[in-house]
């Protein structure tokens, strides 16, 4: 069976061409990308309910607007003067957003080590100085011949100084312990995000918490309010919609990535969480 590329945006395989004549805008090329308005081409790349998986890493700055957005399991609110850094291979959704929904981005395919993603609602000064640092990194791209070396050293620089302004913030902050459910449940969420393409039974992830089933079912109950089942049934969705968004993809290879019996079981199970058939979605705009 054909092997597909199971991406939604990369660099090796997002039609960059609606940006090709604003070189006021925009640049991108194979190592490194940058938008300074997303806005008003943001359903070129990004559409409100469609989950997508980030390849390379993404720095972000909400220059107008606010947004709702899901994240590795977790919802998120963005406005104006937040800065986002996304690890590679990061899977996002946006649910909703207002008209004047814009940002800045930057697409980086060096391998920077991020760690983990953060959401920063960022003080004026620290937005600024970041801010001075993309605009160094803009000159410098568009530098002929590219220099490649130079703009992963800038972009490494910026993601450092959006980590310390972040450990700054959580200093100020006095820290809140989780409890021993809250905890159980945040390693519970992680353990779906990476394990839902081959596990999804509750007797896995309780075996991986040490816990019962039993008792990891009344725990996650209790805490989210949903079940252990509707957890899994959600990770695997998102990941479902990430492949079948690539058209190039055959519904009966999605079924056997995401270690499913057979195509039929899938399409039982994609239709009964969404309402539609996998083909249908898969065709849907």
């Amino acid at each position: 069976m054909k092997s597909s590329v199971l991406n939604d945006f990369s660099l090796q395989t997002t039609d960059f061409s609606s940006l090709e004549n604003l070189p006021n805008l925009a640049f991108v090329n194979e190592y490194f990308g940058m938008v300074l308005n997303i806005g008003p081409y943001r359903n070129n790349f990004i559409r409100i309910g469609h989950p997508y998986r980030f390849v390379e890493g993404r720095i972000l700055w909400v220059t107008e607007g606010n947004a709702d957005f899901e994240l590795t399991l977790e919802e998120y609110h963005i406005e104006k003067g937040d800065i986002i850094l996304l690890a590679p291979e990061t899977i996002m959704e946006l649910k909703s957003c207002s008209d004047a929904f814009t940002m800045m981005g930057i697409i980086y395919k060096e391998n920077i080590p991020v760690g983990k993603n953060l959401i920063i609602h960022a003080g004026k000064n620290d937005w600024h100085e970041t801010v001075r640092l993309a605009n160094i990194l803009w000159d410098i791209a568009r530098h002929t011949p590219f220099r490649r070396e130079t703009v992963s050293h800038i972009v490494s620089s910026i993601i450092s100084d959006i980590q310390d302004i972040n450990r700054a913030e959580l200093e100020q902050i006095p820290k809140k312990r989780k409890t021993r459910q809250e905890q159980v449940f945040s390693k519970f969420k992680k353990l779906v995000n990476e394990h839902c393409c081959r596990h999804r039974t509750i007797p896995f992830y309780a075996d991986e918490l040490a816990l019962t089933p039993h008792y990891l079912s009344s725990l996650i109950t209790k805490i989210s309010g949903q079940s252990v089942m509707y957890w899994i049934n959600r990770a695997t969705l998102i990941q479902a919609k990430v492949l079948l968004k690539n058209k190039d993809i055959l519904v009966s290879e999605v079924a056997d990535r995401l270690n499913f019996p057979s195509q039929s079981a899938f399409g039982f199970f994609f239709k009964r969480e969404t309402g539609m058939t996998p083909s249908e979605y898969q065709k849907a705009d």
